[in-house]
């Protein structure tokens, strides 16, 4: 059940990335893909023209980190590795933004960064909910 639950999310982040468009997703729930055969590689390290004040920009960001940080989380229900998380999770980011590309989308290794600071959140958070529950252990002997 834990294997269906993570690829169900998988394939609900790969529509959330590849379809031609996120708003139209989101106000209309329309999905569409729009595919190239002819995508800007160079647009991939591009970081310079992005809105990195706009509070939209920023929220969608967010949500990028957001929504690793819960694949980080299912994909630790079926891995003990952290290991194993964090290169799966990793991976998954990078795919997904070479794959924009090739929906008519704008994949860029700064989407990657976005992606693995929420990877980096829920190790972060796993570690310190571990030490603290350790702390409350040693102060209940």
């Amino acid at each position: 059940m834990r294997l269906l639950v993570v690829f169900l999310y998988i394939g609900f982040l790969f529509i959330m990335t590849c379809t031609a468009s996120f708003t139209d997703l989101i106000e209309h729930q329309q999905i569409r893909f729009l595919v190239t055969d002819q995508p800007d590689f160079w647009s991939f390290f591009e970081y310079r023209s992005f809105p990195y004040s706009d509070p939209g920009y920023i929220s969608q960001k967010a949500g990028h980190a957001l929504c690793f940080f819960m694949l980080a989380v299912l994909l630790k229900t079926l891995f003990h590795s952290f290991k194993a998380v964090i290169t799966v999770s990793w991976v998954f980011a990078l795919i997904t933004e070479i794959a924009q590309m090739y929906f008519s989308r704008t994949g860029c290794l700064v989407d990657v960064m976005y992606d693995s600071g929420g990877i980096m959140l829920f190790l972060m958070v796993h570690y310190l909910s571990r030490a603290a529950a350790r702390s409350t252990d040693i102060f209940d002997t």
